[in-house]
């Protein structure tokens, strides 16, 4: 159990990659806080699923355009569940438009979420993870931020910013024992984008990857198991592409 005896609160960990980081941080021993914006239900669900293999979780409302709503979201979970050691900053939005299509409205939409979102979140853990004596921050970017995609302009421009918040973060981390690193994840197989993937533009799509395949939620989960465990502690302000080279 890489994670025994660790606290991990996970941001938009209702579904998608936020649920299956929160499953498998469970299954390697780590206590889950399962922070959600507006989807109780699932997110007890999540809890419920933790619990039949016998982990332990709990759901908290953790809205992350509200610094207060933050606030009190660490510390309830650092009150039921004893501390905070790791934050995964997954919570984050996405609507395709070109350039042009762009609006003030989809913008500050997307930067409030994506990118000023995981700069609260940070803040206000810090003190969090220095009574533990450290932690690590683990923030959920994209390979669109590296690529700098064409069709997602304000999501390309959200998560090149959280790349850059990564290394700042990191250099403030590194006094009190707290490694911030980001893994970006490319082309996924979900249940959002299976038909899409199995549809004619498929092949395309995972053609512009080195290993001509679509990527699991597993692979950016054993990513961030890896970058979280005590195993490695000398890895901070990174950017772990998990795109299957899409990249290159």
């Amino acid at each position: 159990m890489r994670l025994a005896g660790k606290v991990a609160f996970i941001t938009g960990a209702s579904r998608g990659i936020g649920r299956s980081i929160a499953l498998e941080f469970a299954r390697q021993g780590a206590a889950i806080a399962v922070g959600y914006a507006r989807e109780a239900g699932k997110a007890d669900e999540v809890v419920a699923e933790i619990a039949a293999q016998g982990g332990k979780a709990v759901a908290v409302a953790s809205d992350v355009r509200d610094r207060a709503a933050i606030r009190l979201a660490f510390e309830t979970a650092a009150a039921k569940l004893g501390g905070i050691d790791i934050l995964v900053n997954n919570a984050g939005i996405n609507n395709r438009c070109t350039f042009q299509e762009t609006t003030d409205e989809d913008w500050d939409r997307i930067m409030t979420v994506n990118l000023k979102g995981p700069f609260v979140c940070s803040q206000e853990v810090f003190s969090h993870m220095i009574k533990r004596g450290g932690g690590r921050i683990i923030n959920i970017s994209s390979v669109a931020g590296q690529y700098h995609g064409p069709k997602t302009v304000h999501y390309a421009v959200s998560k090149a910013g959280l790349n850059s918040l990564t290394a700042v973060v990191a250099r403030y981390g590194a006094e009190h024992n707290i490694l911030v690193n980001a893994v970006a994840p490319g082309i996924m197989l979900t249940d959002q984008t299976a038909d899409e993937l199995a549809g004619p533009d498929g092949d395309k799509i995972v053609a512009m990857t080195l290993l001509k395949r679509a990527g699991h939620l597993s692979d950016v989960a054993a990513t961030c198991v890896w970058l979280a465990a005590d195993e490695q502690s000398y890895v901070t302000g990174q950017v772990i592409s998990v795109a299957g080279g899409a990249v290159l």
